[in-house]
């Protein structure tokens, strides 16, 4: 190119389509021009460069996305959440959240109700207890279906039956109804187990995870919430995702490294003397329950399953 000639290269610039994988921007090279308006030949190294260039770009366009897709960060969950501030006072103390669901109780004479109840009271003398609402040993349960409750009708759900406005009572009452006269496919009873390495990094203090004791048993925990759903009236957003689980306790404030930490430890310990006391829990007869707060759990129903 002579001195002082202004040179540019025109480009014409395309993107993928959005399905298409990569992402990838072209940009195919037409010619050279002067500022005369005199095309330019390539030369032979220009030629090359540009081909090597645009054969990359072609094959990163036909790469999957997920390669060039960056590493999700690690979602840290709010503490308090939502829920946490709902059923709890700041102070750990149970707050009025009356409402209906269908859970398991865990059996009052069980090895592994007397391993959490142990785990329980070394959560009350830990440095850290103060930033957590204990529940009571009492109401350990696995929750099966959450139903409906008083205070948050639009986020928890609310059946699609029942006048918007109506008192919890009647939610209640509408509801049993409908599952008294329901027989439910399900044979019972109902095999869990506990996923220890979740349980003890689970982001909030203190619940334990549960899963089906085989690929069958959590085929037939989904069946049982999707005929629940039909007789609720509604599925929340994470229905095909929910995660079984026992509450032990729920947390109030944010842990400190160090106390991330013991707790952890802690759990280590605990949870695998849980898991060893019943490596497979068998729970009975699913109960349609109305509830006060997060401490009461009465039955109205037993479910008919078969």
């Amino acid at each position: 190119m002579t001195p002082g000639a202004a040179c540019t290269a025109r480009c014409l610039l395309t993107e993928t389509q959005p399905s298409q994988a990569g992402r990838a921007r072209f940009c195919r090279l037409f010619f050279f021009q002067n500022s005369s308006g005199k095309d330019r030949s390539l030369t032979t190294h220009t030629r090359r460069q540009f081909l090597l260039e645009s054969s990359a770009a072609v094959a990163a366009s036909l790469l999957p996305s997920s390669l060039f897709a960056q590493p999700a960060a690690a979602e840290t969950p709010k503490i308090p959440n939502r829920d946490t501030t709902l059923k709890f006072n700041p102070d750990g103390t149970p707050r009025p959240f009356a409402g209906n669901t269908v859970i398991c109780h865990l059996p009052v004479q069980s090895a592994m109700r007397d391993a959490m109840a142990t785990l329980h009271q070394e959560l009350k003398r830990a440095s850290y207890h103060t930033k957590l609402g204990l529940t009571s040993t009492d109401s350990y349960h696995m929750t099966i279906f959450p139903g409906a409750n008083d205070l948050d009708r639009s986020a928890y759900g609310w059946p699609s039956y029942v006048p918007s406005d109506a008192p919890i009572e009647v939610c209640t009452r509408m509801v049993g109804e409908r599952i008294a006269k329901k027989q439910f496919a399900c044979q019972l009873p109902l095999r869990v187990r506990v996923d220890q390495e979740y349980t003890i990094n689970y982001p909030m203090a203190c619940s334990l995870r549960l899963v089906g004791a085989d690929a069958e048993e959590g085929r037939k925990l989904r069946s049982l919430r999707d005929q629940l759903a039909e007789v609720f009236g509604f599925r929340l957003r994470d229905h095909a995702e929910y995660q079984f689980h026992m509450t032990m306790s729920y947390q109030m404030v944010p842990f400190t490294a160090e106390e991330r930490s013991a707790y952890r430890d802690l759990m280590r310990v605990h949870i695998k003397r849980i898991a060893e006391a019943v490596p497979v829990l068998e729970l009975g007869i699913p109960e349609f329950c109305s509830f006060p707060d997060m401490f009461r759990f009465e039955p109205q129903h037993l479910l008919v399953c078969s």
